[in-house]
């Protein structure tokens, strides 16, 4: 029998994989194996740090809020204020359905490179600015986009490299948001007050550009085969009930979860609790949220990451109610805690979900972008609508008036979450029924 070139027999039938099926892919994930080695765990560090580039700006947002509304805008109103850091939420996460795709196509570097540009050069002349249309464009605008470059590609790589250990090694990566936002809250706190705010922004932009620049270094994508182009927004993933389904309860999850995290500050200050002392309860409530990114995703790994989910979103509508009976240092400095410890969770377990609810795992990056891009829309309307819902109140008011005016704030992250938690209900209930599963 004759040879072919390369060795093959002529008569030999050589099965045939098409390039972009489940088939292929899956073989392509294989090598190297899923779940151990070193370059695996320098992605879980790598993306513990990009989360912290990232998303550590939108849990260190409250600090900003509160110095813009006391110092440098004191005649903007709270909604407009939370504005800048709606929008640079929802540009974090409105990105997503193309940078998705461009992570599926092997474009990692390049990602990172225009995120780091952006978000660096946005915080820089952030420094500069002096009235509300300049940050909202700069801090809002400019760094949001660096953010959305940056953002999904710390949560999106996790999955490529692990499976058994999915959920954990997401919590870890998404923990490091909240490291940044204990670290930059507490660090821009003394800064805006020892050295001013120009040189406190500068010093943050340094930051960001060494942490993303190490991101950079060693972040990397699985080898497989050529992946063909796709649609940033492709209709036919949302044939999938369950991927739909949860994606409209991740929605509304993110309309509200960050609510509290801009107002908690601004709530002590009206309450008339120490002003120094308020820019620490964001310290407090993301210090909680580190530790909630990583118990309930070992947790996860158990027991189903949906099946953990559900309870942290059912607790986090009960802690957001609960700030309505804060009154004294000592318990809002707990409920923010809890509050932070059961919101961690909802925002790590959430990409570990996407992932499991996608069965092709080169679709991974396209699916998870497109539920982002459509939570951005919650992130955008969720904070300015509760600053709209509150009432008018100033430092020194009765305390029964400064809890009035955040009531309605606080209950109407309370109803969205619980909402949200119905949703998630019924999505596991379409993947394993009413009865015991892991999901």
């Amino acid at each position: 029998m004759k040879l072919k070139p390369g060795g093959q027999e002529s008569g030999a039938v050589t099965p045939v994989v098409q390039e972009g099926t489940k088939e292929a892919t899956e073989e392509s994930l294989d090598d190297p194996p899923m779940d151990h080695g070193l370059t695996a765990w320098l992605q879980v560090v790598a993306s513990c740090i990009m989360c912290s580039a990232t998303w550590g700006l939108t849990n260190t947002f409250g600090v900003f809020q509160a110095y813009y509304m006391n110092v440098l805008l004191p005649s903007s109103s709270a909604s407009s204020i939370s504005w800048i850091g709606s929008v640079q939420l929802f540009l974090a996460m409105g990105v997503g359905a193309p940078v998705g795709v461009a992570l599926d196509a092997g474009y990692l570097r390049s990602l990172i490179v225009a995120g780091m540009v952006l978000e660096v050069l946005g915080m820089l002349l952030t420094a500069q600015c002096t009235k509300y249309w300049q940050l909202f464009l700069l801090q809002g605008v400019v760094v949001g986009f660096g953010m959305g470059m940056l953002g999904l590609t710390s949560q999106a790589v996790i999955p490529l490299w692990f499976k058994k250990r999915r959920a954990l090694c997401s919590g870890i990566a998404a923990a490091g948001s909240n490291i940044a936002g204990v670290a930059y809250s507490i660090m821009l706190r003394h800064l805006f007050y020892s050295i001013g705010f120009p040189w406190a922004v500068r010093i943050l932009a340094a930051l960001l550009l060494a942490s993303t620049a190490f991101c950079l270094a060693v972040m990397r994508l699985r080898d497989g085969p050529p992946k063909r182009p796709t649609k940033p927004f492709n209709l036919h993933h949302f044939r999938d009930l369950p991927y739909t389904i949860f994606t409209a309860g991740f929605v509304l999850m993110i309309t509200a979860v960050y609510i509290p995290y801009f107002y908690i500050s601004e709530y002590a200050i009206l309450l008339g609790l120490a002003d120094s002392f308020s820019f620490y309860l964001l310290a407090i409530a993301n210090a909680g949220a580190l530790v909630g990114r990583l118990i309930p995703n070992y947790i996860a790994d158990r027991v189903g990451a949906l099946n953990t989910l559900t309870p942290c979103t059912l607790l986090a509508a009960l802690f957001a109610l609960c700030l309505y009976a804060t009154t004294t240092l000592g318990s809002l400095s707990a409920v923010s805690c809890l509050y932070g410890f059961v919101s961690g969770a909802l925002t790590a377990l959430s990409p570990a979900i996407l992932a499991n609810l996608t069965a092709d795992p080169s679709q991974i990056g396209t699916r998870m972008g497109m539920a982002y891009t459509l939570a951005a829309f919650g992130g955008l309307v969720g904070s300015p609508i509760a600053g709209a819902l509150k009432g008018k109140a100033v430092p020194g008011d009765k305390m029964e008036i400064v809890q009035r005016a955040l009531l309605a704030g606080w209950t109407f992250c309370a109803v969205v979450l619980v909402i949200a938690a119905g949703i998630f209900i019924y999505v596991r209930s379409m993947k394993v029924g009413w009865g015991r599963g892991k999901v």
